[in-house]
């Protein structure tokens, strides 16, 4: 499966990765702006809140997602680290995946490829899933198990997709809230986030 590498991506991502055999992150790409490859939705007690990795850019100028570097200059692994204790920190399992999520936070990778693959990597091993992958060594918009650009940060999951997101017990609201950060599940019911997204 060929797709673009995001950043705590939402259960509809995750499904497509454990379902596939052996994945190849779309790297080559020119970097777009207001996409899940640096941002993802977490639910809180005032709803959804997005949550976005700020990246170092010359303004005016294309860079290929491989070459976008995290901006550190902005605090923001504390910001996200305090969303998710502040959303997930009375969940079942938070205590268990805190210390997985606060190490790479720590690590400060200087790409945004690297972080995302951290992270990316922790889901599939949480998730019990044999995960090979691959990085393009050249652009590559289309072939025969393409979903790069599908998963779309500016369009409603619901009409891009047969993916559905089985409802499950979440930490706020009196409704549920789908497709929001792998996250969510995994605070929310841990290893059995498997037998969720199946």
């Amino acid at each position: 499966m060929h797709i673009e590498i995001q950043y705590l991506p939402c259960l509809e991502y995750v499904s497509l990765l454990i379902h596939s055999n052996h994945v190849e992150f779309e790297v080559m790409e020119n970097f777009p702006k207001q996409t899940f490859r640096n941002r993802t939705y977490l639910l809180g007690a005032n709803g959804m809140e997005c949550l976005t990795v700020p990246t170092l850019h010359v303004s005016g100028q294309k860079a290929l997602t491989k070459d976008i570097r995290i901006d550190y200059f902005q605090d923001w692994q504390r910001r996200h680290m305090g969303a998710i204790r502040a959303g997930y920190g009375k969940a079942p399992f938070f205590e268990y995946f805190e210390p997985y999520i606060s190490d790479i936070f720590a690590k400060k990778n200087k790409f945004l490829v690297d972080l995302n693959i951290d992270f990316i990597q922790l889901i599939m091993k949480i998730l019990n899933v044999e995960f090979t992958y691959t990085f393009t060594d050249q652009f590559c918009s289309t072939n025969y198990l393409s979903y790069w650009n599908q998963i779309n940060a500016k369009q409603d999951w619901q009409l891009r997709t047969n993916f559905k997101s089985n409802s499950y017990r979440q930490c706020f609201g009196d409704s549920f809230v789908p497709n929001l950060s792998i996250l969510d599940l995994l605070m929310n019911h841990g290893k059995e986030s498997r037998n969720i997204l199946s």
